[in-house]
Parts: structure tokens; C-alpha cells; sequence
């Protein structure tokens, strides 16, 4: 495949290498457009495809147009920056800004995009099969029944998410999609497993079941993903609740109720999960053994580690060797 000089870890975005790729394996690309710099991953699966675009433009750009020949149902996530796009038939300039969403079906027509600003611009989006969404929108979704009609009969329609309704909950889907510690035959499933969580989570928002809004402060936010990070840096040495809220800069009362809203869990079992996501990756990559491993990400006894490995997993890490 074709390199970008400016990044040789990248490849350039050619639409058979797209159509070649095997399910659940995730490609990364150069964004292939001149008046922009970035990059695209890329996921496909059996019912699904998901494209993950981060651009940054010096300026506006000029509208690129494209036409939807495929008809695929689409969730879109402007996470970074905004764009201007206009459907045809369906959307006239409509502003896409940080925070908005939609779920949208426009088959057979024609679509432009145009950034708007400066700066990075990311958009997450999910193409679902029709017929999936159809079976979806039918069987678990009585509100959104009449859409499937739509989508047999290939009628378009868009939803709109409400203003600020993209939480915190949503930012770490977003953040973690693509750690993927899992063994190349699970993939696929983890992937289709994400997006209909992805699904499930915005339709509930859809149909007026709004997440209560964070009440968290945009600095104390921002200090509250440095200690996960700092988590993710240390699970070989775990740093202690007061050591991470000296380094963080928030107090242990603030970090572990501001932790515990934007996760969804206790800055300890946060911390237990992602050093049992370690290990099984560890594991399933086969170049060491259990105690090697338990020893490597901090646990005193392997037995503790095997312990909690098979309460977190429901089998025991030997049997993944297997």
C-alpha cells in the first residue's frame, strides 16, 4: 500500500484496500484530502462500519461532496470542531457543532461537507446495515418502529440529538473504542458489541430519557482524565489515592466523587479492571506466563491475581493458554 511521506505510519485511503479488509481488523489511514491534515480509523464488521475522522485545518475548507451509493443507516458524533453539511433532500447547511448527533438514512443522494474553522475537527460515525437496523428498530425500539418502515422503503429521515446531551459516560465510550485487549477472533464480536451499546445509549437519549447533565467543572474534568491516565501509566505500580490526588491536583474527596461521575466507577476498581484487561491481553500475545505476568502488573501473589482474574472473566487465565 501506497505510504504518506508525511507519516509513514499511515496509508493512503484507497476504497478496494477499504473493501479488503478482514472483519473486526482495525486500518488507520492518512486523510487523502490536500487542504487538510489528519487521520481516519476504520472498523467493518458483518452488520457495521465505523469510521473515526480527526482533520485539522488551517482554515475553512472548501465543501466536499460525495454520493451515498451504498444506502446505510448512519450515527453521527461531532466530538472536535464543526462542520457545515448539506443531504440532499434531507439537510440544507445544517451545523454540525461539538456535542451534536444525529442517526440518519439518505440513500441514493448526494452529500457535502465543509469545515468550518481552524483547528481540529473529529467526527465518530457508525454505517449499519439496513436490513440490521430494520430488525433492530423493530424488535427493540417500539418508538422507533415506523423508522423501520422507512428504511424498507428506503424513505429518508434524520434524528436530531438535543443540545448537550453527549455526557461524560459518552466521552469515555468515545476515548476507550478503540482499546481492543482482546484476541484477533474476538473483535468482530467486541466491535458489534460497542456499537450496539453506542446504539442503545444515544436512542435513550433519542426518546427523552436524558442522562443527568455533569455537574463536574470543566478544570476539575480535565484533572479528574489526568489521574485516569495516570492510572493507565501505572498499572504495574499503582499509585495510592493520595499520591494521585497530590499529582492530579484535586483532593481525595473531589477526585473520587468526580472520578466515580465521569467512569462510573471507583478510582480502585477502575484500576482492578484495567489491570485485569492488561493481563488477559498479555495472555492471549502467549510470550509469558501467569506469574510473570500477575508479578509484571503489580500483584503481590499470583494467586490473588488468578483469583480475581476468574471472578472478573468467569475462567481462569490458564485456560486462556489453552
Amino acid at each position: 500500500m501506497k505510504k504518506n511521506s508525511d507519516d509513514k505510519t499511515l496509508t493512503r485511503f484507497r476504497m478496494e484496500e477499504i473493501l479488503s479488509i478482514p472483519l473486526g481488523e482495525v486500518r488507520e489511514y492518512a486523510t487523502p484530502i490536500p487542504d487538510r491534515k489528519g487521520r481516519l480509523k476504520l472498523v467493518i464488521t458483518d452488520t457495521m462500519g465505523v469510521v473515526d475522522g480527526t482533520m485539522i485545518t488551517e482554515k475553512a475548507t472548501l465543501p466536499l461532496s460525495h454520493y451515498n451509493d451504498v444506502p446505510l443507516v448512519e450515527m453521527n458524533f461531532m466530538l472536535e470542531g464543526s462542520i457545515c453539511q448539506t443531504n440532499e433532500g434531507l439537510l440544507k447547511q445544517h451545523h454540525y457543532k461539538k456535542g451534536y448527533h444525529n442517526i440518519l438514512f439518505n440513500p441514493y443522494a448526494l452529500e457535502s461537507n465543509q469545515l468550518l474553522h481552524s483547528g481540529a475537527h473529529r467526527i465518530f460515525s457508525v454505517h449499519m446495515r439496513p436490513e440490521y437496523m430494520m430488525r433492530l428498530f423493530a424488535g427493540y425500539l417500539p418508538e422507533f418502529a415506523l423508522l423501520a418502515d422507512k428504511i424498507a422503503n428506503n424513505k429518508p429521515f434524520v434524528l436530531h440529538g438535543p443540545g448537550n446531551s453527549l455526557d461524560n459516560q459518552h466521552r469515555y465510550f468515545f476515548d476507550s473504542f478503540w482499546q481492543v485487549p482482546l484476541s484477533p477472533g474476538l473483535r468482530k464480536l467486541y466491535f458489534d458489541g460497542k456499537v450496539l451499546d453506542l446504539l442503545c445509549r444515544q436512542c435513550e437519549v433519542l426518546v427523552g430519557h436524558k442522562a443527568k447533565e455533569s455537574q463536574i467543572p470543566k478544570a476539575d474534568l480535565e484533572k479528574v482524565y489526568y489521574a485516569r491516565d495516570l492510572i493507565f501509566g501505572r498499572l504495574n505500580d499503582p499509585l495510592s489515592l493520595p499520591e494521585l490526588s497530590l499529582l492530579c491536583g484535586l483532593n481525595e474527596f473531589k477526585l473520587k466523587k468526580y472520578f466515580k461521575e465521569a467512569f462510573g466507577s471507583s478510582v480502585f476498581a477502575f484500576l482492578q479492571e484495567e489491570r485485569l484487561k492488561a493481563a488477559r491481553r498479555l495472555i492471549y500475545e502467549g510470550q509469558k506466563n501467569i506469574s510473570m505476568i500477575a508479578y509484571e502488573l503489580g500483584y503481590a501473589h499470583p494467586q490473588h491475581f488468578q483469583r480475581a482474574f476468574k471472578k472478573r472473566f468467569g475462567v481462569t487465565p490458564r485456560s486462556l493458554l489453552k
